[in-house]
Order: structure tokens, then C-alpha cells, then sequence
């Protein structure tokens, strides 16, 4: 669950499309609170699902990244998140990544992402949030929000109070956008993930 987006890994698990290029899929990681905000409004919690260029000469680098993300609003804990439910007791407590090894046949990553990217997304050329603050990402966040219940948001805040001395959260705080600009698009964007 406090896995890192500095860790693209070894092999894609699938690819979105994104502006007509064909990005590959190598992880997702959440960060509470949201590290976005619409209309100055943060969420509960915020998935980034990492992607890479379809380039081979990009391997093992940190060029030409694209993320999608997903915001989660909190409701109240009979409005737990089905999809997460599905995985969100299999994460060990512990720092770092961890592969799912449950039964992948209830994770559709294509049907949720293609849901949510059905109603457009925001766009807008940023950084990366953790270290090495990568610049020239292709950031990509989806209109559509989902709900989390507050079980789900204290599991992860527990889980990185656990590996950070404390500190219950991982967010970077919002940037300004100083000259970066934000556009509004339609549901242009197509991913074909593999779990």
C-alpha cells in the first residue's frame, strides 16, 4: 500500500493509450490524502496508476511517464469501495511494493479505468510526487471521482504511520501552477491494463 511510484519494475502488465501513444502500465499506488485537488477540493485518498512510453530505450529510466489518476471522496463506512475491497487486505503492512498474488480474474482494471475515463479528465504536464521529482510527466486525472469509506482510508494512513515513523499520510502537498496549463478533455483517453 506506501509503494512508491519510483519503482516502475521489470515488465508492463498492460497500456493505456494516451494522446495517440501507446504508454505501458507498470503499477498503481495510492496516496492519502489526494495529492490533487478540483476547485481547491482535496479527497480522501488518490490512486496513480504509473506509466511509461513505449519506447525500449526508456527501460529503467524515468523519461517520458504518464499517470492516471483516480480521486476516491469519503462516504460514510457503509459506502467501502467494492473494487478495493477486492485487494485492500491483501497488502502486507510492510514498506515497499507488493504484487497481488490473489485471484487476478477480480481485478478488471480495463472495466474500471474505462468507466471512470468515459467522463473526461484533466491534463496538464507536471513532475512526479516523490523523489526523483521527475519533470515532462503527462498527468491525466479523471473527472469521475469514487467513493471510499473511512475503514479503507485508515488502513493505508496505518500502514505508512507504520513505515514512516509516525506519519500518517503521503501526499506532496499541491504545487502552483506557474506556468503549466490545465485542459479540459473528453474521454479520449483508452487503456487496455492487465492485471
Amino acid at each position: 500500500m506506501a509503494g512508491s511510484s519510483d519503482q516502475l519494475g521489470n515488465s508492463s502488465k498492460g497500456y493505456s493509450m494516451i494522446g495517440g501513444a501507446k504508454y505501458n502500465f507498470y503499477q498503481v499506488h495510492w496516496h492519502t490524502p489526494s495529492e490533487n485537488a478540483v476547485d481547491g477540493h482535496h479527497y480522501a485518498m488518490e490512486a496513480h496508476f504509473v506509466h511509461q512510453l513505449n519506447d525500449g530505450a526508456l527501460a529503467a529510466s524515468y523519461h517520458r511517464l504518464a499517470v492516471i489518476a483516480l480521486l476516491y471522496e469519503l462516504g460514510n463506512n457503509t459506502e467501502c469501495n467494492t473494487f478495493l475491497a477486492k485487494i485492500w487486505d491483501s497488502f502486507p503492512a510492510a514498506a515497499g511494493n507488493a504484487v497481488y498474488l490473489g485471484d487476478k480474474s477480480l481485478l478488471d482494471f480495463n472495466a474500471k479505468l474505462s468507466m471512470e475515463i468515459a467522463d473526461g479528465y484533466y491534463h496538464w504536464m507536471g513532475s512526479l510526487t516523490t523523489p526523483p521529482c521527475t519533470e515532462g510527466v503527462s498527468w491525466n486525472l479523471l473527472k469521475k471521482s469514487e467513493k471510499v469509506c473511512q475503514a479503507q482510508v485508515a488502513k493505508l494512513a496505518t500502514s505508512l504511520s507504520t513505515n514512516q515513523a509516525g506519519i500518517a499520510f503521503n501526499n506532496r502537498v499541491t504545487q502552483p501552477l506557474y506556468h503549466r496549463v490545465v485542459t479540459e478533455m473528453s474521454a479520449l483517453v483508452s487503456a487496455s491494463l492487465v492485471t
